[in-house]
């Protein structure tokens, strides 16, 4: 919320609520009480509006998450607070997937400095177009993602990279057919899918639409779910790589109630490497995404933007690394 929606709110002037702010003389205790219950209400600061009105800064920027259930989002989430806190900046996080068709409402409500939309199923015409219009001046961080748009600047990890050295690591311990575990649509599904198809190609190695197998959630029953369709499907497989580390537990647990020796007789990876999947041994081989380092990467060019720096809108990508523990 700024100035214009306090002072609509109180039902009156633009310039009283700058005289309250500023603490001026010849306001009345009534028109005093109607802005401060105002400002209470929507829980902002008079001095930080002060502030922002005086700089142009309210040094608050708004985090969109497509689901903050989702634990790679929340471990993205606790990195960009944090750096964001150092640098001074206040972030209030929107769960977009609980928000429906007022996400874009409520940001508009809010006078932020910048917008951070993490997660790449927020890659949309809807976003896009809430950014043309709605913050075009502004500069915007699409984490794992990304719109071409001028002033916003894209941050992403290389999954087909990821997926493709996976993929080749299994090979060279001698497995032959392979499968894969898939969730979503997203853009980010989308790439891991390409590089793992890309590979096998490469490597001459057979592979259809029928070896690819659908999780229907992103959790560890999403992913013993997709194991018994592997069972049931009747496919020969020795290799199991999965697009997220939860399912990929799943399918090893599902492996193991069939006699499966993992990963003697079958290997199986995840993608994310969170620590979930070193709770108990033998750990889980796991593809890197180093979220920490990319949200390094990724502040560092919001705030340079921010301070009036010249910054690359050209799409940031760093490449992953292999965890390899004990499931291939």
């Amino acid at each position: 919320m700024n100035i214009h929606e306090i002072a609509k709110q109180a039902n009156v002037s633009i310039a009283t609520v700058s005289r309250v702010l500023n603490n001026k003389p010849n306001i009345s205790p009534k028109t005093y009480k109607k802005v401060m219950d105002v400002l209470e209400e929507t829980g902002y600061s008079p001095n930080a509006i002060a502030r922002g009105l005086k700089h142009n800064s309210m040094n608050m920027i708004g985090i969109v998450v497509d689901d903050i259930r989702n634990l790679y989002r929340a471990h993205v989430i606790y990195h960009l607070e944090d750096l964001l806190s150092r640098q001074g900046y206040t972030t209030i996080v929107f769960n977009a997937c609980t928000k429906g068709g007022s996400l874009f409402s409520l940001l508009s409500q809010h006078q932020f400095d910048s917008l951070i939309f993490v997660g790449s199923s927020l890659s949309t015409h809807d976003v896009s177009h809430f950014i043309s219009t709605s913050c075009p001046q502004k500069p915007v961080l699409m984490f794992n993602g990304y719109v071409g748009l001028p002033n916003v600047i894209s941050v992403i990890c290389d999954e087909a990279r990821g997926m493709q050295m996976m993929a080749d690591h299994i090979y060279r311990t001698g497995k032959r057919r392979f499968l894969y575990v898939n969730y979503g649509q997203n853009l980010a599904s989308q790439r891991k899918l390409s590089g793992f198809c890309d590979k096998l190609s490469e490597l001459n190695l057979e592979f259809s639409s029928s070896h690819v197998f659908e999780a229907p959630s992103d959790d560890f029953e999403g992913g013993c779910k997709a194991g018994q369709a592997i069972i049931d499907s009747g496919i020969p497989f020795d290799a199991v790589l999965c697009s997220l580390d939860l399912p990929a537990m799943g399918v090893i647990q599902v492996l193991r109630q069939y006699g499966y020796s993992i990963p003697a007789d079958v290997s199986v990876s995840g993608f994310d490497n969170l620590i979930y999947g070193k709770l108990t041994p033998p750990y889980l081989t796991s593809v890197d995404g180093k979220i920490q380092e990319l949200a390094n990467i990724a502040v560092k060019k919001l705030v340079a933007a921010l301070a009036g720096e010249e910054v690359s809108h050209e799409p940031y990508s760093i490449s992953p690394s292999l965890y390899l523990g004990g499931t291939t």
